[in-house]
């Protein structure tokens, strides 16, 4: 609200409360038997103007036009502050967009940054599941590498005890 806009309001509302009063103070027109009888131009009917009552009703006039008239201002003041209000406020739309923009992407590299951590950590623990895997794999070719060395050994034992009874036997038949 300007300065110019509280002095015409505040002028506005002093006029308002004197053409109240002068409304007030003035005597209704009673029409009674002056009237019948034609007695309105009196003494006092040429001299109204300059009576108490005729400069209260001079001083109505000039208290109703000058309210008309604030009332005027006041409301072209008003159209004038809206306006210019408006006006600000589209003025601020862009740096509010700019404001909502910047929020959301600190918030997406929030949210990014989150989920490189979680992407990292499955990383991690694929890298540990390939080694344990890895370790897996060696033990068991060692394992197995050993089953077959010990398969071999038994195999040869058996063939060396094979060898033995066939010559035991060809040698039992050859006595014969």
């Amino acid at each position: 609200m300007t300065a110019v806009t509280i002095i015409v309001d505040i002028i506005l509302i002093l006029v308002a409360i004197i053409l109240i009063v002068t409304v007030l103070m003035q005597q209704g027109q009673r029409q009674g038997l002056g009237a019948i009888g034609g007695g309105a131009e009196s003494f006092f009917g040429k001299n109204k103007a300059k009576s108490y009552e005729g400069k209260l009703a001079t001083l109505t006039k000039v208290c109703a036009v000058v309210f008309i008239v604030l009332a005027i201002v006041a409301t072209v003041f008003s159209g004038t502050r809206s306006t210019s209000s408006i006006d600000d406020e589209l003025e601020a739309i862009p740096e509010t967009v700019e404001e909502i923009a910047d929020e959301t992407e600190d918030e997406a590299e929030d949210i990014a940054d989150e989920v490189e951590g979680e992407v990292e950590g499955v990383i991690e623990e694929a890298e540990e599941a390939v080694e344990e895997a890895e370790e897996a794999v060696e033990e068991a070719v060692d394992e197995a590498g050993e089953a077959a060395e010990d398969a071999a050994g038994e195999v040869e034992d058996a063939a060396e005890d094979a060898v033995e009874e066939v010559e035991d036997a060809v040698d039992g038949e050859d006595a014969d």
